[in-house]
C-alpha cells in the first residue's frame, strides 16, 4: 500500500498497529519513496526476569555488618 505523508501523519496509529503486527507502510513525498516497519519489542531486563527474582529478607536495610565491610578491596 502507498500513501502519502499527510495521511501517514493523519492516521499514524492505525499504520503504527499494522507496522506491530508484521506489515509494512510505503509512503512518499516530492523528495522520494519511504518504508514504515516494526524492528521488534525491546525487552527490558525487569520484563526478562519478570516472575524469577524472588527477594528473600528485607533490602531496605545493610546485609553486612559494618566490620565485615573493607572499602579497600
Amino acid at each position: 500500500m502507498t500513501i502519502n505523508v499527510r495521511t501517514f501523519l493523519r492516521q499514524f496509529p492505525t499504520y503504527k498497529a499494522q507496522a506491530r503486527r508484521g506489515g509494512t507502510v510505503l509512503f512518499r513525498d516530492k523528495e522520494g519513496e519511504f518504508l514504515f516497519t516494526a524492528v521488534g519489542a525491546r525487552r527490558t531486563l525487569l520484563g526478562v526476569a519478570r516472575g524469577r527474582i524472588k527477594i528473600h529478607g528485607d533490602l531496605t536495610q545493610p546485609t553486612l555488618d559494618p566490620g565485615s565491610w573493607k572499602p579497600s578491596l
